[in-house]
């Protein structure tokens, strides 16, 4: 679909009314079409972009063509991603609806009730955010819990880890008593599946070296995360010599914090506080307003005490 959002989203209608009749546009029914659009319902947006889609090279060579001719503004890329998030929503929304559903052989699919592959209708998938994890406390260990499998998903109203149904689609936590440490989570809702693989094992040292970043603001969000077996790993951390997080126990979500840098280059202290369960500790770091440098990095392997360092340049 991006190749055609170089042009406004009200050219779509252009776009489709050329594609059936070949000629060219009045400026009276120009500036018809662009009123018209702004009270486009979701089902319509669907149909419009899903009429686009289908074009051939040749016609979106055409109606490129004439979107320059009839003079309208090309678009910024932040215009694009909100154009696309635009339609996506339109075709959720229309989907709830009932109007619409994939075209191709997944529409033939769906049409029959079965459900397919995400990746043969992405737009209207389940989302699996999160499936990791977690050891259990002391109590629930004695009881023969392993450890938990935990999963945050969207879209989804049915999920299923290796056939057992869970209760609560959306957000929840399995006990594992067995002795299998590879699982698979299925989400889907009522038209489109997904999955993903998760192999449990204790905490790695990742052999990783935090590294320094650039960003655009003095005021950015660190958010921190365990990547590995959620297992009580717990970090301090210090900002130019000041602690701006004290003893924070890392899950297998993320959690941000503000933090305020001075300009040029700022010194960010990550101490391991606890090792959890299975040592070392490794955590994620996540700095917002990146413009140089990676944005997400991990910790190497730390022991209680030890501590990781990076330079955050900031304008």
């Amino acid at each position: 679909m991006k190749i055609l959002w170089k042009v406004t989203l009200p050219l779509l209608l252009i776009l489709v009314v050329a594609a059936v009749s070949a000629c060219n546009l009045t400026d009276e029914e120009v500036t018809a079409v662009v009123g018209t659009v702004e009270n486009l319902s979701a089902s319509e947006i669907v149909g419009l972009a899903a009429t686009v889609e289908a074009l051939s090279p040749q016609q979106r060579i055409f109606l490129e063509q004439a979107a320059v001719n009839a003079g309208l503004p090309t678009l910024s890329a932040d215009q694009i991603e909100a154009i696309d998030t635009t339609i996506a929503m339109a075709r959720m929304t229309a989907t709830a609806q009932g109007y619409y559903v994939p075209s191709g052989p997944a529409a033939t699919t769906i049409a029959s009730g079965e459900r397919v592959n995400a990746t043969e209708a992405p737009n209207i998938a389940p989302i699996i955010i999160y499936f990791f994890a977690s050891a259990p406390n002391q109590a629930q260990a004695q009881d023969g819990i392993r450890y938990f499998l935990n999963w945050t998903t969207e879209n989804a109203n049915r999920v299923e880890i290796f056939g057992t149904v869970m209760e609560n689609p959306v957000q929840g936590s399995w006990a594992v008593y067995n002795e299998s440490n590879s699982w698979v989570l299925w989400a889907a809702n009522d038209q489109v599946w997904v999955e993903s693989s998760l192999q449990v094992q204790p905490d790695q040292n990742t052999g990783a070296v935090l590294q320094p970043v650039t960003v655009n603001a003095r005021s950015v969000l660190l958010t921190l995360r365990d990547p590995q077996f959620v297992d009580g790993d717990a970090v301090s951390v210090d900002v130019n010599g000041v602690r701006v997080i004290s003893d924070f126990a890392l899950g297998g979500r993320h959690v941000s914090f503000p933090i305020t840098l001075q300009p040029g280059q700022n010194t960010v202290s990550v101490e391991a506080r606890s090792v959890g369960v299975t040592p070392p500790m490794v955590g994620e770091i996540t700095v917002g307003n990146v413009t140089a440098g990676a944005a997400t990095q991990l910790t190497g392997g730390l022991n209680a005490g030890q501590r990781q360092d990076f330079i955050i340049t900031a304008p």
